[in-house]
Parts: structure tokens; sequence; C-alpha cells
């Protein structure tokens, strides 16, 4: 059973525990006296799309090329930010939709006085004792509960969220002596103290067992919601106050949970309505028995089942963190992960909901951490990083599928800035597709490689699929990505084709001058993107029979793009230029893109790229890098790549020990989810290698991790395979083929087989 518990209830949201189906995401807490369900839909942000796109970028660009070629980098970000930057600097941003709530009086034994850090006198409800207490999440099924023990009986309750049925379920029993007596009402506010604020336009009780909540983003160009709540209970009475509803002296009772906004219908309130009467006739039973068997298809697709020694002990959540922390190796705590990982990502990018953003689909705040936007220079892509690989391709095309939103106005951007053709986009987007720079930061507003990056997803979507009506259906997205490069990039003086103005994300360098600066001109990463770009671009290409004058041209600049270079301290330098590092620990490490997600840096290639990468971690590492969560997961996967398995293995524990909450979400801080799906990504990256034409088998296989299972990984050759190792060795290889293909496979001594399949035939392998 692989399964989150806890012993007690969470005391705030980063204890809570999550629940999703793509469209609608809630946090249960397991209060006893009172429950919180905070909720979330996938369309609440804070309005209609704006032009954002600076009109005397066009104007300006050749100048600001003119001055970093010259090496006036304060002058070029100095007319960048006047030029460049976006009128307004913010996009749009994700919002929570509200939350639940339900009191129970019975569990309410009086009042207390408290003082809050400010020295105010509080009253707050005083909790009745309770015994027994369990809260947990069943990774298996996608269900989440508590239960707990009064003098009168036991009390449960379940939480699941229903791709089919659109509903979020909570079900509530009692039994013994116990009868529920509770009230749920609905709102939309900042919960901090001290706040007084309601962001909605009203809450009502339709009738006795009905609650709805209403409002709009922005104006009425913008995004209008709609938040419902149904009530239905076995027994005793049930009635509307206010605008709550009541239930006294029932043994049961289900609440329905869903909510719509006009991002995706003309009537949110008439839809809401529908969708719990819908629910509600089938009721709770069948919707979980529905919801489990939905969920399964996915989750069970692709297992990990790594050996583990509890001792015949179960851990709590915090237990095992905290034994991870203290250094035991708790292999149980990294089964868990993986499956969380992938239970998050089922639950938060289903068929047609927007893609996963930076807290995947759970956000309880009205202006989250860097807009809970999509952050397109790493994190959004690190979400999806273990999609493809363990069987979850379709949740990848929500992802992709949003390159359509995007492509209109990327291509407007790509006119009125670069005076190019194609589209490009920045290194954020947000629902409606916005292209235009995003913030006012000199680290990052220009960066146009965005559209590239997430453009590569779609080449890999196809690299696994080979899905013939996916790739007639992107090809135009993906050919005006990379004719905006045509046009945009320059040659420097060495004659090799080069990008800018850019940087390389996040960072600042320190130049010959002694100045300052982010803004340059070809940043590695830049490079190492377009390489991918442009080499996917033109085996799909060939493959469809186009071989047009932008093929020939795309070939012209991949051969002359620059190489990779080592720098002065043995590191793959980040800039044209081999300059410092204002800070050596910085949490991006992009010139690293080419050892992964890229491939131009990996074992089998040019040794001295290889140790240069090392030197690159080491110096990152030595320097206090790693210290977000994403970016320890990246460190990782990095060294997954490099075959280091044990130092894969103290970064995944470093992972958990220090950037991880106790409800094992990713702490970056604060929540961001990227890392929790980074780091299983690197958990599968030390097991599965995948080149196409070569796979690694316990190709960073750590000692801890010594005997295991994998089950459903899916291969860009063609293929799906489990396997078994034991002492550290593959022990048996089991392969079904989805089309016809060959690869050459390795396992963890670098014995190759060369493995040749058709169409559904099974094979088993042995080393």
């Amino acid at each position: 059973m692989s399964k989150l518990w806890f012993q007690k209830e969470a005391e705030n949201w980063n204890e809570a525990l999550p629940v999703g189906n793509g469209f609608l995401g809630a946090m249960f807490f397991g209060g006893t006296a009172s429950e919180r369900i905070q909720v979330n839909e996938d369309s609440v942000w804070s309005g209609g799309f704006m032009d954002r796109v600076n009109p005397d970028a066009g104007a300006n660009l050749d100048k600001v090329r003119r001055l970093l070629d010259d090496g006036n980098v304060r002058e070029a970000e100095k007319l960048a930010a006047r030029s460049m930057y976006g009128t307004y600097p913010h996009m749009r941003h994700y919002q929570t939709l509200g939350d639940v709530w339900i009191d129970f009086a019975d569990m309410q034994d009086g009042h207390q006085l408290e003082y809050t850090k400010d020295h105010f006198p509080v009253v707050k409800i005083q909790e009745k004792e309770v015994s027994d207490y369990e809260r947990y999440l069943d990774l298996e099924t996608a269900t989440g509960g508590m239960s707990y023990r009064t003098e009168g009986g036991t009390h449960v309750r379940e939480y699941f969220a229903s791709y089919p049925a659109e509903v979020i379920v909570c079900r509530i029993k009692a039994d013994g002596k116990n009868l529920l007596n509770f009230e749920v009402s609905a709102t939309r506010k900042d919960n901090r103290s001290g706040r007084g604020a309601s962001y909605c336009d009203g809450v009502c009780a339709l009738d006795d067992r009905t609650i709805c909540l209403h409002g709009w983003q922005g104006n009425r160009d913008g995004i209008g919601f709609e938040m419902a709540v149904r009530v239905e209970a076995s027994g005793g009475t049930r009635y509307s106050m206010g605008s709550r509803i009541i239930v006294e002296g029932a043994a049961e009772a289900v609440l329905y949970i869903t909510g719509r906004t006009t991002y995706r219908s003309g009537d949110p309130h008439k839809w809401c309505i529908e969708a719990l009467a819908r629910a509600c006739t089938r009721g709770v039973r069948e919707l979980k028995a529905e919801h489990v068997c939905d969920y399964q298809k996915y989750f069970n697709a692709g297992r990990l089942y790594l050996k583990s020694d509890d001792g015949g002990k179960q851990y709590t959540v915090p237990e095992r963190l905290a034994r991870m922390r203290e250094g035991s190796s708790d292999i149980g705590l990294i089964n868990i992960y993986y499956d969380y990982a992938r239970y998050l990502l089922i639950s938060s990018s289903r068929e047609h909901s927007l893609p996963s953003n930076l807290q995947g689909i759970w956000n309880e705040e009205f202006e989250p951490a860097w807009g809970s936007k999509y952050t397109i220079n790493i994190n959004i892509e690190m979400n999806y990083w273990l999609a493809e690989k363990t069987g979850l391709s379709a949740l990848h095309l929500p992802l992709i599928e949003h390159l359509k939103k995007m492509h209109g106005h990327g291509k407007d951007v790509a006119a009125r800035m670069y005076k190019a053709r194609g589209f490009c986009c920045h290194h954020n987007t947000d629902i409606w597709g916005d292209c235009a720079p995003q913030d006012n930061h000199t680290t990052s507003t220009i960066w146009p490689m965005g559209g590239a990056w997430l453009c590569l997803h779609l080449i890999e979507h196809y690299q696994y699929t080979k899905d013939e009506a996916f790739i007639q259906e992107y090809f135009n997205i993906l050919r005006d990505s990379v004719l905006f490069f045509m046009d945009y990039m320059v040659q420097d003086a060495e004659g090799f084709w080069i990008t800018g103005p850019s940087s390389s994300p996040e960072n600042i360098y320190l130049n010959d001058k002694g100045e300052f600066g982010c803004l340059c001109m070809g940043p590695t990463m830049d490079i190492e993107i377009l390489r991918e770009l442009f080499s996917g671009f033109l085996e799909i290409s060939a493959g469809l029979g186009v071989k047009d004058e932008l093929y020939a041209d795309v070939e012209k600049h991949l051969n002359g793009l620059p190489p990779l270079k080592i720098g002065k301290h043995g590191q793959i330098q980040e800039w044209r230029s081999d300059y410092e590092e204002i800070d050596r620990g910085h949490r991006h490490i992009s010139q690293l893109f080419a050892l992964y997600p890229g491939s131009q840096i990996r074992i089998g290639g040019a040794p001295e790229l290889l140790e240069a990468a090392e030197r690159t971690l080491e110096r990152r590492l030595e320097s206090g890098g790693g210290h977000t969560g994403w970016s320890k997961a990246w460190i990782i996967l990095f060294y997954a790549r490099l075959g280091k398995g044990k130092k894969a293995w103290q970064n995944l524990k470093e992972l958990l020990s220090h950037a991880t909450l106790d409800n094992l979400l990713d702490n970056h801080p604060p929540f961001q989810i990227d890392g929790n799906f980074g780091g299983a990504a690197g958990i599968m990256e030390m097991l599965v290698q995948d080149f196409r034409e070569e796979v690694y088998l316990l190709g960073a296989l750590p000692e801890e991790l010594e005997e295991g299972r994998v089950t459903g990984v899916h291969l860009k050759c063609g293929c799906v395979i489990d396997f078994t190792w034991a002492g550290g060795h593959v022990v048996e290889v089991k392969l079904h083929g989805l089309r016809d293909g060959s690869v050459q496979m390795m396992d963890e001594n670098r014995k190759s087989v060369k493995i040749s399949f058709k169409k559904n035939e099974d094979k088993i392998i042995k080393f």
C-alpha cells in the first residue's frame, strides 16, 4: 500500500493533503471540530488578456545589440528596460477559487482566550479530545481521508476528486452513539489574521442543500467564476440559514463540490448546478468506483518497487522525513515519493485541462509567489520530464496544447519586438498564452527562448509516440518556432550564429570592465536549446518529406552554431566570454541544459565535456548551490546522466531532508511543485537513461537501491519494458513492442545487447 499517513490534523496549508482531477483541486486539512477544504479550479486567473508589447522594441533592437557588442552592458540594459520590457510588466496570475468549511458543533468544547504575536486577544474554539486519529492519502486509489474516535464512537471522512464526474466528493460518517451535527459555509477571502477583504461578488444558499459562490476576475472582459456545494444527508434534518447549510442528527452525509469559469462555459452557474445534479443522482459509491478505475488506468501504467525494510513498522510522513534528516536511508519513503509525483501529475494535468502550473493546481493565495504562472525557463518543463517515460504521455498534452494559445500571440510578439517571422515567447506565459516579456527584472525578462523550449516537448512527444496525426496538427507551430530564429539570430565576429539580446536565466556575470551584467549575446543555454530544436525539426521535416528552403536554412544555422566551450575553471562556460559569476552557487545551472534534458553531453560522447560538466556541478555545490527544491532535483538528474549514482543519491536525500514539506510537497521555498516532478524523474533516470538508439539500465544506481522492479517504462525506440534487478545487477528485462523497432540496451556494466522487435511482440532479455 502506497500511502501518506499522519496522526494529527494539518495545522496549516503546508500540512494539508491534495486531491485533484486536472480541472479541480482541493487541499483537505482533517480538522475534527472544523474542516477546511481549500478549492482550486485551473482557469481561475486574475483577468483577461492584455496586450503588453512595448511599441518601441523593434526600433531599438539593433541599438541594444550594438551596445552589447561594444561591451557597454549598462547602457544596453538601460535601453532594453525602456524599450523592450512589457508596457505593463505583469501577466495574469493564478488564484484560489475559495474555501468550503464544515463546522462540527458536537466536537467543540467551549472557547478559550488566546493572544496573537502582537498581543491581541482572540477567542478560539476549543476542540474536544479524540483518540486514534489518522489522516491519509492513498496514492493507489487517489482517495484521502481521516478517522478518529470519541466516547460515542468512530467518525470517518473520505475525499476524492473525480475526473469523470467533474466533482470533489467529501463523505462523512459516524457510528455508535454519534450522529452528525454540522454546518457548511463557503468563503473566498484571505484567511490570515487581520485581513478583512472577500474576493467574490456573493455567496448564497439556493435551497436547503446548495450553496453558490460567484464573482468576476478583473472586469467583464475577464473571467467569471462559480463554486457550488451540495449537501446530501441520510437521516436527521437539513435546512439553510443565511448562506449556510445546517445538518442535524444525520448518520451519514456527502458534500459534492464543483467549480467553473467563463473561460470554459458561458454560464458557469448553470454548469455547476447540472454537474452537481448528475453526481448526486449517481451517489458516492458509484462515483468512487468510477473514479478509482479512471485513475488507475494511469497510475498502474508504470510502477516502481524498491526493496525496503521498515521493520514491520508503519511510519508517518513526518517520521520518515525525520529519519531521512537523521541519516537513515528510508527506501520506503523513496517508493512513496515516486508514487506521489505520478499521483500529483495525474491529479493536476488531465485531458484538455490547463497545464500543471508552478503549484500544480493547488494554491490558497490571491497573490501567490511568482503568480503561480507558467514559468518556462525551466520550471513548467520540469513538471513534465516524468510524463512520457512513465506511461503518462496523454497527460503531457495539456502542456503541448497550450502552444496553440501561445502561437498567435507569439507571432505578434516576434513581429513587433524583433521584426521577425515565426513565433517566440519569453520566460513566462499565462492562461491566455501571453508571450511578451514578463516582469521588469534584468536577470530574466529578456530571454526569448521559452517557446523554443516548449517546442522540445512537442518533439519529445512525437519521438515517443510517432503519432502522425499529432505531428501534422502541430508541425506549423514547430515550424514557426524555428522560423523565428532564422530571422532573430545574428553572426558573431567568428561567423557563428548566435542569439541576442538574451540572458542566461536569472544569473549575473562580471565582465572584463568589472561591470555586473545579465543581458548578453549568445548565452550557452540558448545555443544548446537551439541545437536540440533544429535537429528535431530537421528530422521531423525529413520524415514528413518537407525539405524546402526553410529546411536548408535551418541546416545552415545548425551547422553554424558555436561549440560548447570549457572555461578557465574547467567548467562549461555559461556565456560566450569566460566571465566570472557573481553567484557561484546560483540555483539555475543553465549551461548544463546539454547534459539534461538535452543529450549533447553524455556518456559515450566527448569525455572532456563530461568532466567539465561535473566540474560545473562541483563549483555550484561548493558555493551553496541546489538550495531550492527544483534546483536540487535538477542536480539529481545531472549526476544520474554523469553515471554518478552515489552523488545522485546524496542529492535525493538532501531534496527530501531540506526541501520537502511535511505533506511531501516540494519546498522552493515556498511550495513549488516542480521539485516533486523533477525529483521523481531523477529517481527514474538513475534506473533508465534513454538516448533513442541506446538505453542504459541502472546507469547511475546507488548501492542503497540494490534491489527492485520497475514496470511500464516507455522508450523512444517504440517499446515498453519491465525489468528487475538484484544485488545491483539487471536480472531480467521484459519488452513489449509498440511498433517495429530496435535498440542497443546496456546493463550496469555497459554490457550491450542489440534487440529488434515487432509491433505487439513480447520478448524476455537476459544479460
